[in-house]
């Protein structure tokens, strides 16, 4: 039952090779029945196969031995290797040292579970239809990835190039007639106003709330992120309208998996298109071909079979966050009373290097503090083969590491 590595077997093949080679060249010999100056050498020659077949026998069990500890050695270290480890947030801000992920989930449950119990049991719920929460998990199959978002929107190439080309005036031709009235509405704060003129509360918060009051959209386009990715206008307004209440608008007809034409194909382009530019962000900064974690919660959904198996295609831009503590919050879901019971379905993205990073939004996005990095719409997720499930304080948490990929 012990299980030997291939060049274990290939050393064994050739001990087996070498004394069966030996043991017919002594044969041989022995046969001749060679008499060296009057003295029979038949005596000699057994002894020398004694010890030669000693030799081997003992070389052969060593390299079982040898094989046997290792293979022990590796059953021993295999489920860490393919434990999900990862770095929690020490008090100062600064990254902790790797560690098992079950042990870094229950930090961050007991820190919420006690702000819940500070705010009265959760009565401030969260609103369901978040960029980070998704209720549906719906992904595509590969080869939606490959084509492309033309092929997807449905949508004649030439139409949508048109639009881009006359920038500005088609987005707002699309949300004017497509959008709903907050949809609107937030398209004239974005492209008219300025940060500060809209003190409406929105399910998250007040757009813009903390950035200096005045900022025009021509303010964002100057901005060194937007000048290092080559952004215009209708670049920035495509992703600050995202990071608004439009995101539901420009989200939920993706859903429909490319079975009709898309309502808003210049605003979608425009996204997927600053999204991509704004990996050059990536590239120029430190650490830019190092690893990096990203996160996206779901709750109460379960990860298909077919997923697990070959990897999927978000159709829609898929928004994440770089805080495990925001992702967790989400895949736990809003609402009143405590957690006891819910299952939260966790996507801990592993960004190999910049190429394969989606764009950080927080300098441009209507809700800075929610940290977010978005992917474009149809990234494919590939599943690395790390999974874990467990259940703590009455939450099943199940976490899925995937590889995420976009074309250029």
């Amino acid at each position: 039952h012990w299980v030997i590595s291939e060049r274990t077997r290939i050393y064994l093949d050739w001990i087996v090779a070498v004394e069966v080679f030996l043991f017919m060249v002594l044969a041989a010999i022995l046969s001749m029945g060679f008499v060296y100056n009057g003295v029979n050498t038949t005596d000699y020659l057994m002894l020398v196969v004694s010890v030669l077949q000693f030799i081997v026998l003992f070389a052969g069990f060593l390299s079982v031995f040898c094989s046997i500890r290792k293979t022990a050695a590796v059953r021993r270290y295999a489920p860490l290797a393919l434990q999900i480890h990862v770095r929690r947030k020490l008090p100062s801000g600064k990254p902790g040292e790797l560690e098992p992920l079950p042990v870094v989930l229950r930090h961050v449950l007991e820190s919420l579970q006690a702000t819940l119990a500070q705010s009265g049991g959760g009565e401030e719920s969260r609103e369901d239809l978040h960029r980070f929460a998704v209720q549906r998990l719906v992904t595509g199959r590969p080869v939606d990835s490959a084509l492309g978002i033309m092929t997807f929107m449905r949508v004649p190439d030439e139409v949508v190039y048109a639009g881009m080309a006359e920038g500005l005036a088609a987005i707002e031709r699309e949300v004017a007639s497509r959008g709903s009235d907050d949809d609107r509405v937030c398209l004239r704060y974005i492209l008219h106003a300025r940060t500060g003129d809209l003190p409406r509360r929105w399910s998250n918060g007040v757009m813009d709330a903390g950035r200096p009051a005045g900022m025009a959209l021509q303010d964002f386009v100057d901005l060194p992120d937007s000048v290092t990715a080559g952004l215009r206008a209708p670049h920035v307004a495509a992703l600050r309208l995202y990071t608004s209440n439009c995101f539901r608008s420009l989200n939920t007809p993706l859903r429909s998996a490319g079975e009709v034409e898309y309502p808003f194909p210049v605003t979608l382009s425009f996204i997927s298109d600053a999204i991509r530019r704004l990996r050059a962000v990536n590239a120029s900064q430190r650490g830019a071909n190092q690893p990096l974690d990203l996160w996206r919660g779901m709750a109460n959904l379960d990860v298909a079979d077919a997923f697990l198996a070959e990897g999927g295609t978000e159709f829609a831009p898929m928004s994440t966050t770089s805080s495990l503590e925001v992702a967790i919050a989400y895949a736990l879901g809003g609402g009143s009373g405590g957690l006891r019971g819910r299952r939260a379905l966790l996507f801990k993205l592993r960004a190999n290097s910049f190429i394969d990073r989606g764009a950080d939004l927080s300098y441009c996005s209507c809700f800075a503090a929610e940290a977010e990095v978005c992917y474009p719409p149809l990234t494919f997720l590939a599943p690395s083969g790390r999974r874990e499930a467990f259940e703590h304080g009455g939450v099943t948490f199940e976490v899925v590491e995937v590889l995420p990929s976009f074309s250029s």
